[in-house]
């Protein structure tokens, strides 16, 4: 998902559950000596039912509770936790499989799907779920006047991006409710990955009815949802209570009753939340947290398909330059900051496309191990371009300004840039910090000449990570533009010779690394706690922590 910074494998997917060694205990019978009558047993009371609940910390609100709009990481955490849409990935992590769907047909021309709708599918208020419901959703992604940034997620679709750019009509859009349990969804072009596509957020219902109700997601009352949760109780900044679902189409497998998700800004609070048991599970780790717990049964590290990076604004003095750009990209420690500040267990990127992703012809290998590093780290070679651009030693380089999100680790980070910029190219950088709603309007309306950002992907192809740079992506950030970086993408989303797909995302991968629109730091790995006690937590490969297996014993 477009998954701004705040924030399938096994070869498809990495997902990992948390699954320390169950303990269970059976009682064995007593059998009377011979001639002895054994007592009959004593009559006990019941115990009440113990409420299967977990406490789980995000380190702010989510930014967007509707599924349609949503771009962001920490809102999809919560939302694949209130709802599921055609397929869904399986508690093995190994492949999507269908949910609310029961099955589909494709056709010869790998283009043309006919889903089956479940029939016992409904939505949170006990309502069927619909093929419409579907149709509504995706045009409602796509519709131009609703300005979803998740719209290009849905340019699969046969005139997605056509009707999203006004240059076709809601009708011409390859998705038709046939019936109140048949979904005909057409395609540009074959999409191998397009099972995997439907389990990302863009491709959810919601209901028509609810969404045209002011305010639907401020409130559990209007708020309807098809996972294994719904939302039971919205305090603002403090938490949101979710609770099983009955309607849900598995919810004879969903064990929790209850999810509380509460908000701790400062990792070091949640850290301290966590050891005083007042959450069970931690995903927002210190290096304290790393010392404390890493080689302990409550410690898990998940690869993730994303990456860190910071974009360059490149409509702006002085990376309008790509040779600026390429400096500063080329001037920092990555290793360093990985080891001393995040002090965690990832690697730098020296590309734009993540570990976890197969190559498409060799499949036994990593592309990122096949493509190899785009780039590397010179400080020379950096001093050197930065004069070519006309500032030698930083002399003349007009006042730059780097922003990033109020979190310490982000301060960290960029006081670490700050400084190696310094020391190895004689430029100064100003540190501006900015809450999360604040920041990415900052990014928005251009107010930055260096800026913290983030990328995770959806599903097992490069595709993933490098189409949020083309053009029509790009234009609210990064400010770049590549017209044969476009077309390279363009032209792997119409053929399927694997040979061919991978030499273009190289290709493009390379036009990054020359011109350096943004610059990536590292590639993530997300770490978690969880109590001993709590099992079934599944991390996935796109940073989600999805509590539907999840159980206390």
């Amino acid at each position: 998902m477009k998954k701004k910074m705040g924030l399938v494998l096994a070869a498809l997917l990495a997902i990992t559950s948390v699954t320390a060694g169950c303990s269970s205990s059976s009682s064995s019978g007593t059998t009377a000596p011979q001639g002895q009558q054994q007592a009959a047993p004593q009559a006990t009371a019941e115990k009440p039912a113990v409420e299967q609940k977990i406490i789980y910390a995000l380190s702010k609100e989510p930014e967007e509770m509707d599924p349609t709009l949503n771009v962001y990481a920490r809102s999809s955490i919560v939302l694949q936790n209130l709802f599921r849409g055609l397929y869904k990935i399986d508690e093995s992590g190994k492949k999507p499989v269908p949910s609310l769907a029961e099955s589909y047909e494709l056709d010869s021309t790998g283009t043309k799907y006919t889903f089956k709708l479940n029939k016992n599918a409904k939505w949170s208020d006990g309502k069927p779920v619909t093929a419409q419901d579907f149709e509504y959703s995706w045009k409602r992604v796509l519709n131009p006047d609703v300005a979803s940034g998740a719209a290009f997620y849905l340019y699969y679709l046969k005139n997605g991006k056509a009707y999203n750019e006004k240059k076709a009509s809601a009708d011409e859009v390859g998705v038709k409710a046939v019936d109140e349990s048949t979904l005909e969804v057409t395609l540009e072009s074959p999409t191998p990955y397009f099972l995997e596509l439907l389990c990302v957020t863009a491709y959810y219902p919601v209901r028509k009815d609810a969404v045209e109700k002011e305010g639907w997601t401020k409130s559990p009352e209007t708020y309807l949802t098809t996972g294994p949760f719904v939302l039971s109780e919205l305090k603002p900044k403090e938490k949101y209570v979710l609770k099983k679902n009955p309607n849900y189409l598995e919810a004879d497998k969903v064990k929790l009753d209850t999810l509380e998700i509460v908000f701790i800004e400062s990792s070091e609070a949640e850290l301290a939340a966590y050891t005083n048991d007042e959450i069970q599970v931690s995903d927002n780790m210190t290096p304290e947290g790393m010392k404390r717990f890493e080689n302990t049964p409550e410690f898990f590290s998940v690869p993730r398909i994303g990456m860190q990076y910071f974009d360059f604004n490149a409509s702006k003095k002085p990376f309008d330059d790509a040779k600026v750009r390429k400096a500063f990209s080329m001037a920092i420690n990555r290793e360093q900051i990985i080891k001393s500040i995040v002090q965690s267990v990832e690697k730098p990127a020296f590309g734009f496309v993540p570990y976890g992703i197969p190559d498409g012809v060799q499949k036994d290998k990593e592309y990122r191990d096949v493509a190899g590093n785009m780039f590397t780290e010179n400080v020379d070679e950096a001093k050197k371009l930065l004069a070519e651009a006309g500032y030698p030693d930083g002399q003349g380089i007009p006042e730059i300004t780097m922003i990033v999100m109020a979190s310490q680790s982000d301060k960290d980070i960029a006081q670490a840039l700050q400084s190696m910029w310094k020391q190895n190219l004689g430029v100064n950088v100003n540190i501006e910090t900015f809450e999360s709603k604040v920041y990415w309007d900052e990014i928005e309306n251009g107010s930055f000449n260096i800026a913290s950002d983030g990328w995770t992907g959806d599903y097992p192809d490069p595709m993933t990570n490098l189409d949020i740079f083309e053009s029509v992506n790009a234009s609210d950030d990064i400010r770049w533009s590549n017209p044969e970086y476009d077309r390279l993408l363009d032209e792997n989303r119409k053929i399927s010779d694997q040979a061919k797909r991978m030499e273009n995302y190289a290709k493009a991968e390379k036009i990054l690394a020359d011109e350096m629109p943004l610059m990536p730091l590292r590639f993530y790995e997300d770490q978690f706690l969880a109590k001993p006690n709590v099992k079934g937590v599944l991390k996935n490969y796109i940073g989600h922590t999805i509590f539907e297996y999840a159980h206390v014993e």
